[in-house]
């Protein structure tokens, strides 16, 4: 992978990327929430993943076109970067706004409209609400452990409501058109299945490994995430 910084204003953004065919699908990881609380349900004073968990995926992805991209302030943090962008705003608009352009530089990049996108955990909604933008241009979206509906998951763990993040569930019929598809661990309690079973319109979309937690176990189910375009 080759290391870019993406310029999307008001953030600057950390990307690895390998392109390597020109004009064929490009496929664009997403970074989870990362380190946005302590254990002490505190704030950190950076959000930079602790885990390289969906770094992993994304570099053993055998695709010639492959990208992971961080979340603002992940990675990077600049003047712009406030402890909003990780907490209750982390996915506001103007969050969504970059991430969005930092997936169009990217699919530019590879001179390609074929797009799909793989948000993980908080990376879910991300992919979501980029997607909903441009429902004709992402061939699919995939998501492991996957946040799709902010509100209700904040609700479950009673959680401060992320009042400054827009919040998937309201473009759920313009996200239902496009191609989809939910990896979801069993064992899983930061997103409990029936979050994702209740949000999704067709189960036939949600595969579900009976090993697997929020962030161990998809060992088995990489070759099937590798192979969906």
């Amino acid at each position: 992978f080759q290391f870019q910084t993406v310029m999307a204003p008001p953030y600057v953004l950390a990307s690895w990327y390998r392109i390597t065919e020109p004009k064929e699908p490009i496929r664009i990881y997403i970074e989870g929430d990362g380190h946005s609380f302590d254990v002490y349900n505190r704030p950190t004073a950076n959000p930079t993943p602790k885990s390289t968990f969906l770094r992993d995926i994304a570099a053993n992805d055998p695709n010639p076109n492959v990208a992971y991209l961080g979340r603002p302030c992940q990675y990077l943090q600049t003047s712009t970067c406030t402890q909003e962008d990780w907490t209750g705003g982390r996915f506001s608009p103007q969050v969504i706004d970059s991430m969005e352009k930092s997936v169009l530089y990217l699919s530019k990049k590879a001179n390609t409209d074929h797009v799909v996108l793989i948000g993980y955990s908080g990376g879910a909604q991300i992919a979501g609400l980029i997607g909903v933008r441009h429902p004709d241009k992402f061939k699919r979206i995939i998501t492991i452990a996957g946040v799709l509906d902010q509100k209700a998951w904040t609700g479950y763990h009673q959680d401060t409501p992320l009042d400054r993040s827009l919040n998937l569930f309201d473009y759920k019929d313009i996200f239902d058109e496009i191609p989809q598809t939910h990896f979801i661990g069993k064992k899983d309690r930061v997103v409990p299945n029936h979050l994702t079973e209740a949000f999704v319109k067709d189960k036939n979309d949600i595969v579900v490994i009976e090993k697997a937690d929020h962030q161990k176990g998809y060992d088995s189910v990489l070759k099937q995430i590798y192979r969906l375009n």
